[in-house]
C-alpha cells in the first residue's frame, strides 16, 4: 500500500504523435512523483519529465528507434519518480508526452508518494 499526496494542480496535456512539451511552475514542496493517467483505450503514450529544460523529450519506440521516457499502456495509471533534489534549479517542471496515435490526452498530477508500511497483527 502507498499514499499519494498531490502538491500541485492536475493538468491535461493534449499530445500528438510527436513530442508535446509543457512547462509547469512547481509548488513547494517540490514533487517527488507524477501520477500519470492515459485515458486512451487503444494506444500507448510515452512520458518524460525533469527539472531541466531540453532534457525531457519523449519519444515513442519503434522497430527502428529506441524510445525516450516511460511507456504508459492504454487505460493505465503510472507513478513516475522524479529527482526532486534538482527542483530548486529552475522552479519549473518540464513534461514531454508523445503518443503512439496521432492525438490524445494525458492527465498529470505532481505530488509526494510515500509508502505505507503494513505492520500486520
Amino acid at each position: 500500500m502507498s499514499a499519494f499526496q498531490p502538491t500541485g494542480k492536475s493538468i491535461k496535456i493534449a499530445y500528438t504523435d510527436d513530442s508535446t512539451d509543457v512547462r509547469l511552475a512547481i509548488d513547494q514542496p517540490a514533487p517527488t512523483h507524477l501520477c500519470v493517467v492515459n485515458t486512451d483505450s487503444a494506444n500507448v503514450i510515452v512520458i518524460n519529465a525533469g527539472f531541466t529544460e531540453g532534457d525531457v523529450d519523449a519519444i515513442v519506440p519503434t522497430s527502428d528507434q529506441n524510445g525516450e521516457g516511460l511507456v504508459v499502456g492504454p487505460l493505465s495509471t503510472l507513478f513516475f519518480a522524479l529527482d526532486s533534489t534538482r527542483a530548486s534549479e529552475s522552479g519549473n517542471l518540464y513534461i514531454s508526452v508523445a503518443g503512439d496515435s496521432a492525438t490524445g490526452n494525458v492527465y498529470v498530477t505532481p505530488g509526494q508518494y510515500e509508502p505505507v508500511v503494513y505492520k500486520g497483527y
